[in-house]
């Protein structure tokens, strides 16, 4: 990458802070910028549009500097998966007016972000807005990740993001994260059952340990009746991969029917219960929806459920 020219800070004798613009021609001589949406001044008031004056002069200011101006065009020329695209829009969005050392984020040149200017955000985020530490550690992370791909097309030098932790006890943190609560599988089993036409939907994410973005893609197509396999072709990657529903032995109750007509299922459709496993070791038989994912065993040893 060449090496980009900054303009130059000097003091007039009025006392006044100004800013020079000043580029190498192609005779190799230098000179002052000076264009006419500057009233023709070789001085600036902002170093920002000193900065803009020399590139229009090296013929560079076509290409996105700003913070502001790179991510508005970051998902589209490098894009993700569509909800990765959307999660990355919000989050950074929520920053872009954060005022850092007087500047909003958005007005920053890439290249002039430094790891100062980050922890100055970082705290701002969390004595200022009241974040939790992981909503801030998930903007950093889309923050860094646009970062990337700018040192990619050459319009920052370093990554200003990257390497910057905040602790999960950080006493700026005024808002709490919320708790996790762990759900053991008959407890999950008996929502499952609630939850009406998405019975089988929410037995898949039991049943499989599918992510909720493998879930909402699958199609009838993807399960295998016979197999006891669900594919998810719908990876962030684009790559597929099967899972195997890690259960209890087959039990003639569990494996004698099929409540819904997955392909490659010619069971009957019947409305008895199956029973759920006694052992502590071992996971409840399917009972509905997606029975027939969880007629075999794993390969696994079978995993005790949560607490």
């Amino acid at each position: 990458m060449r090496h980009r020219e900054s303009p130059t800070k000097r003091r007039n004798p009025s006392g006044e802070i100004v800013w020079t613009a000043r580029y190498t021609g192609r005779d190799g001589k230098r000179r002052l910028a000076k264009p006419t949406w500057n009233r023709g001044k070789g001085t600036f008031a902002r170093k920002a549009d000193a900065q803009r004056a020399i590139d229009e002069a090296y013929g560079i200011s076509d290409r996105p500097d700003t913070l502001g101006d790179y991510a508005a065009t970051w998902t589209e020329r490098h894009p993700r998966a569509e909800r990765t695209n959307a999660t990355y829009d919000h989050r950074i969005s929520r920053v872009l007016d954060v005022e850092i050392e007087g500047i909003p984020l958005k007005d920053w040149p890439l290249h002039e972000l430094r790891r100062r200017h980050t922890l100055a955000l970082v705290d701002h985020m969390l004595r200022n807005e009241g974040r939790a530490t992981t909503g801030a550690v998930g903007i950093l992370r889309s923050l860094s990740a646009m970062a990337e791909d700018a040192i990619t097309d050459e319009v920052c030098d370093l990554n200003p993001f990257k390497g910057i932790r905040i602790r999960a006890n950080d006493p700026r943190a005024q808002k709490k994260p919320r708790p996790i609560r762990v759900f053991s599988f008959e407890e999950m089993h008996r929502f499952a059952k609630a939850a009406g036409r998405y019975e089988a939907m929410v037995r898949v994410f039991t049943d499989t340990g599918l992510r909720l973005g493998e879930v909402l893609p699958l199609r009838r197509e993807d399960l295998d009746g016979e197999r006891s396999k669900s594919a998810a072709p719908h990876t962030r990657a684009g790559s597929s991969r099967e899972r195997r529903p890690t259960t209890a032995s087959p039990t003639p109750a569990a494996s004698s029917r099929c409540p819904r007509p997955w392909p490659g299922c010619s069971k009957p459709r019947s409305t008895s219960t199956a029973p759920i496993a006694s052992s502590s070791s071992q996971r409840p038989a399917a009972a509905s929806g997606v029975s027939a994912l969880s007629t075999e065993t794993s390969g696994n040893p079978p995993r005790k459920p949560p607490a």
